[in-house]
């Protein structure tokens, strides 16, 4: 190896991802995020393995490598052999599940050189997929969909001998940016002061959990007090998680999806509130929740075009008086969203630890129970291919909850994502879950000034 390569520690995001390797014992597949397309077009197979070779040049968290010495760092390969992709074809859609899910489950060996896996792949029904399955400290969410986008614009480039899409952004340059950041001590303590008045305005927040309130209940009455607020939430052990996948009408979308689109809000609000009131409702009508929210944090240029992990978990803690107007209540988390971008550079592991030492709490107690992610995907997200998405059981969790929503390419609906912990949340509180969001939502969509008071008195 050269001498002169360049190592990195890695920034807050990947740290994040770290935090949940290291405190998950047994299973290290719970840093990976497995993922397909699935399209009609035709594809030749041979071609697109000249588009991932072309790829890996262009796309440089393709190239991020791993080592343990002192620590783990990392550092970017000049280039890679990786390989022939290799080719399946499936006969039926439980096949294909069976084998892709098999294989979503299978820990990446990310410090033996192993960043990522791949198929190319035939369906039952005669479509074209793509698999990947990378480690999250190389790819989050966002720049999976920005891989899948960049190979097929490659592989058109190719097909018909056009010139090659513009070039993508730099992951490396994004690292020492965020680098840059964490030595900046004036914007870091900046950060985190937002933070703790933040949270401090209010007090300490509730624990609010999908399967109700009896964890927290437990835990008042074992330590014989009902004041108490906080409850356990992370389990390295007992981390078996199962992913439950449930798509919403077309009619009931329409009128979620028409509110959105009319107010220009994002998912994150809006979904999200529906899931705060199911969650408020069953927990004593409690109307302070606390749920994380994976941002994005792609804001220049550069950014918005690269690969690799800048997405990191945000706590968004709001309270939502019952009088408020479901209209209301969205305007409050989109200025929360507002003000929390501007602070969402703020390492989460930093706050981890300030959160502890505000209120109290041990290693692995706190008020917080979901993650929860938007997934913006559009008909146009795949550079004008008609696609199908999938994600895979990686088949453990650290959190009880992570929840992911998108609107569906194919039908126009929206669709969910439930991975939980099954010694937690079993399928009937997911099934509550979303139903109640549902109907929350549609109320909520259908007639902006009905107070939350009126939806929490219809929703179960």
């Amino acid at each position: 190896m050269s001498k002169d390569i360049k190592y990195y520690p890695f920034t807050p995001a990947q740290e994040m991802i770290n935090f949940m390797l290291k405190y998950s014992f047994f299973h290290k597949q719970v840093i990976q995020i497995p993922a397909s397309i699935v399209v009609k077009r035709k594809i030749d197979f041979d071609l697109m393995q000249k588009a991932l070779e072309i790829e890996i040049e262009r796309n440089d968290c393709m190239r991020l490598r791993f080592e343990k010495k002192g620590g783990c760092r990392q550092y970017f390969a000049d280039s890679i052999n990786f390989g022939k992709v290799p080719v399946k074809t499936f006969s039926s859609l439980e096949e294909q599940e069976a084998f892709l899910t098999a294989d979503a489950q299978k820990p990446i060996r990310f410090l033996k050189g192993e960043t990522y896996r791949m198929y190319f792949f035939n369906t039952a029904d005669g479509r074209y997929g793509i698999y990947i399955n990378v480690i999250h400290l190389a790819m989050d969410a966002p720049a999976v969909f920005i891989f899948f986008a960049d190979l097929l614009a490659v592989y058109e480039a190719l097909e018909s001998g056009s010139e090659m899409p513009k070039p993508l952004g730099s992951f490396e340059t994004a690292i020492q940016k965020e680098l840059e950041y964490i030595n900046n001590e004036d914007k870091v303590n900046a950060d985190k002061d937002f933070y703790i008045n933040y949270f401090k305005k209010d007090g300490e927040p509730v624990w609010n959990g999908v399967m109700g309130p009896g964890p927290l209940d437990r835990v008042r009455e074992k330590k014989k007090n009902p004041d108490l607020k906080s409850c356990g939430s992370f389990d390295p052990i007992h981390d078996q998680a199962v992913l439950e996948k449930k798509t919403l009408s077309v009619e009931d979308s329409k009128i979620i999806l028409d509110y959105m689109e009319k107010n220009s809000l994002s998912g994150e609000c809006v979904v999200q509130l529906g899931m705060r009131l199911h969650v408020g409702k069953i927990n004593h009508r409690h109307n302070d929740t606390h749920f994380l929210v994976l941002s994005n944090r792609r804001k220049t240029l550069n950014d918005k075009r690269c690969g690799g992990t800048l997405a990191s978990a945000l706590p968004w803690r709001v309270i939502l008086p019952e009088d408020l107007t479901f209209a209301q209540a969205v305007e409050k988390l989109r200025l929360l969203q507002s003000e929390i971008m501007r602070h969402n550079n703020y390492p989460f592991i930093n706050w981890l630890e300030e959160e502890r030492k505000l209120f109290n709490y041990s290693m692995k107690d706190g008020t917080t129970t979901m993650m929860f992610s938007w997934f913006p995907l559009e008909d146009n997200t795949m550079n004008g291919w008609d696609y199908e998405f999938h994600g895979y059981s990686i088949g453990h969790y650290v959190m009880p909850l992570y929840t992911y929503a998108m609107k569906d390419s194919v039908t126009g609906g929206l669709r969910f994502a439930y991975l939980h912990r099954t010694d937690t949340i079993s399928s009937a509180d997911i099934d509550r879950l979303q139903d109640n969001m549902v109907k929350a939502l549609v109320m909520g969509c259908s007639n902006p000034d009905i107070t939350l008071k009126e939806i929490l008195d219809n929703i179960d």
